[in-house]
Parts: C-alpha cells; structure tokens; sequence
C-alpha cells in the first residue's frame, strides 16, 4: 500500500508517469473513448491503476528531472507511449465499423446512418452493430486483460521516461493500420460475395426477361439477402475476431520490443 508519510518526490515523479500512461492507453484504446462511457470512469481507472502499480515499480530507476519542463516533457512521452498501445486495439474496432460501411454499402443502406458521438458524424447501422458485437465478444474474450497485461509488461519492456518513437516503429504502426482494410474485408466477405452473385443473377435475369424491372425487383432481394447473410456469418465473424484478439498479446511485444530497441534515448 502507498505509504503516504514517506511519499516522497521521487514516488510522486513514478506515480505521474504511470499514470500519465495508463491514460494515454485509455485515450486511444477501446471501449473507454466512448462517449457513453463518463471521463470520471476512466480518470478514476487511471488514478487507480496508478496507486496500484506505484509498489511495484517502486524500485524503478527514473530519469533525473532538473525542473517542470523535464517533467512535462516525461510526461508527454508516457502519453505517446501509452496511446500507441492504445491504438493496437482500437485498429481492430475501426476495422468493424469500416466492414460494417462496406456491407451497409453493398446491400443498399448506405443512406441509413446514425449519428456517431465519438466523430459526431454519420455511421452505417451495419456498422455500429457489428461494432457493439465486437466489444461484447472482445471482453468475453478476456481482451481488456490482455490491454492491462500489456499494459504491466510495457513497464518492464520500455523504461519509464525514456522512450521515444522510432522510425521502425512509425512503419510499423503503418504496417498495422494498412491490416484494418485487409480485417475489414475478411469481416464483410461473406456478404460481399453474396451480393455479387445475387447481382450477377439480376444481370443474367435482366438479360433474359427485358420486360422484367429489374431495378424494383433487385434492390429488395439484395437487402433480404444481405441482412440473412449478416446473421448466418455471425460465427464466421467472431472466428475471425477471436483469432485476431488471440494474436493481440504477440503483436503488443514485438511493438513494445521494437520501441525499447530503437526508441531508447
């Protein structure tokens, strides 16, 4: 437990630091950056993970701090640190909503949108579905004990107060976020595929009963067949998911290596 009587400056300096990047995960990351979610929560989560983690890091080496600019500085370096580790998770939700986009497109509700209040701006219902499927199955999945795992070991991996992004890790943050298109396609193939040969039919239909309008007779068939795809694929969408959550913790080492190897400074 914290001993408040010999909390002294250098307990002060870890504590800020881990705090400092606890809530830049939580900025970045899932689930805590929405708006349904009240900042006291997560300023609260951080205050306590914080209090929590000050024990055991207490025997931590910290770089020396001449005055406040040193320390904001520090700061701002945890923060980074703890919003890329966020972003790690939150790629595979912006691949969600962008596969849910493509569906919506696909089976004609791309007209069909709610309001967002994350970007207060319009979202694909298909999108916002999926999207809520995803966080249940993310922490049914023990997800966000692998983010507060991470979280732990990028302590131990990256020192506090001395690492700084790389070029290496700038390409692979890039790397990364080029994967949320190809996700995105593995999420909505099914429908995609679907769609298309549904359309290749309504071509050949077209072709052999011109008399037929195929134009009012095409789009209800399209939106039956899509939204009976989007519940049949359900299973092959949490497959999909559950590998990639599966592959979460390896993905978070090989970054958080990569940081301390060339970031260090």
């Amino acid at each position: 437990m914290l001993d408040l009587i010999t909390f002294g400056s250098e307990k002060i300096q870890l504590f800020l630091l881990l705090m400092m990047r606890i809530g830049g995960l939580l900025i970045a990351g899932p689930i805590f950056t929405h708006k349904a979610v009240p900042r006291k929560i997560a300023v609260s989560l951080s205050l306590g993970l914080a209090m929590v983690l000050v024990p055991v890091f207490v025997t931590t080496k910290l770089p020396p701090v001449d005055g406040i600019i040193d320390l904001v500085g520090l700061c701002f370096r945890e923060i980074a640190v703890g919003m890329i580790l966020g972003l790690v998770f939150s790629f595979i939700f912006l691949a969600v909503r962008l596969a849910g986009s493509i569906v919506a497109y696909q089976i004609g509700f791309a007209m069909a949108n709610v309001m967002d209040p994350n970007s207060s701006g319009p979202v694909s219902v298909i999108g916002e579905f999926w999207v809520m499927i995803a966080t249940l199955i993310f922490l049914i999945l023990n997800g966000h004990h692998i983010m507060l795992t991470g979280l732990v070991d990028s302590f131990r991996i990256i020192p506090m107060g001395s690492g700084m992004p790389s070029g290496e890790v700038g390409d692979w943050m890039v790397k990364y976020a080029s994967f949320v298109f190809v996700l995105a396609v593995k999420f909505a193939a099914p429908v995609i595929m679907t769609i298309f040969l549904v359309e290749v039919s309504m071509g050949v239909l077209a072709r052999t009963m011109p008399q037929m309008n195929i134009f009012i007779v095409g789009y209800p068939i399209k939106i039956c067949a899509g939204l009976f795809l989007i519940s049949a694929s359900l299973p092959v969408f949490a497959y999909v998911l559950r590998k990639v959550i599966a592959n979460l913790d390896s993905e978070l080492h090989y970054l958080m290596n990569l940081y301390s190897v060339n970031g260090v400074v």
